[in-house]
């Protein structure tokens, strides 16, 4: 029997799904299914599953739909499908953990389009920082911009401009990441297309001002 935590497992369950855009009601329907007869057979490492009962568990009604939605969660890593031809034998599933318990190891990875899923029952692989959708805070986009020897006043413009668009990229952009739009934008010299007023749009004005001022004028 394995050692899982019901709340946590759902928990986290969900996260992966809200993050995978993969994922079709259907896809989530059959899992829920899968999960209470994995929970009622206390979290077994495998367990034998009736199709007939789990469509309708799950509110199929076609085999074709069950098959292909059970293929997707079996390839990107959500469980492993072990199908019996035996007429008087059922399938087994086994379910991956997405739970940390004592004595676990679990690879956090949110799983990406073109990838499969790595749960407790395959081997570890480092995590891919990069795929962030959006940097931690601004101290790390400068440090980004120092790195590559970028101008400290842009990455505070940069960081300004995309945190005011909650990290939405402009429309007909293929970027994964803000580091990606980060070399994106000094590659375009620094411009920003769409209108936005920054707290540096001020500054920068200042700067582009030449009128010559005469500071003997009383304020």
């Amino acid at each position: 029997m394995e050692r899982v935590n019901y709340i946590i497992q759902l928990n986290a369950i969900f996260e992966y799904f809200n993050k995978d855009t993969r994922i079709k009601q259907g896809h989530i329907t059959l899992y829920l299914a899968f999960f209470q007869k994995w929970n009622r057979e206390f979290f077994k490492k495998t367990i034998t599953v009736n199709r007939g009962l789990i469509m309708e568990k799950a509110k199929f009604k076609s085999k074709t739909t069950y098959h292909n939605f059970l293929k997707d969660l079996n390839e990107w890593g959500y469980l492993r499908y072990f199908p019996s031809y035996h007429p008087a034998r059922g399938s087994k599933i086994e379910m991956a953990i997405f739970c940390c318990q004592p004595g676990q190891n679990l690879d956090n990875r949110v799983p990406e389009p073109s990838q499969n899923m790595v749960s407790s029952y395959k081997h570890k692989t480092k995590e891919n920082y990069n795929k962030l959708a959006r940097p931690k805070n601004e101290l790390v986009v400068l440090e980004f911009f120092k790195e590559n020897n970028w101008p400290y006043m842009e990455g505070k413009k940069f960081y300004a401009y995309y945190q005011n668009k909650n990290w939405k990229l402009s429309r007909g952009l293929n970027i994964q990441n803000w580091k990606e739009s980060a070399k994106d934008y000094v590659e375009k010299g620094f411009i920003i297309k769409e209108k936005y007023t920054s707290p540096f749009s001020g500054y920068v004005d200042n700067l582009k001002n030449n009128n010559v001022k005469d500071y003997d004028i009383p304020l």
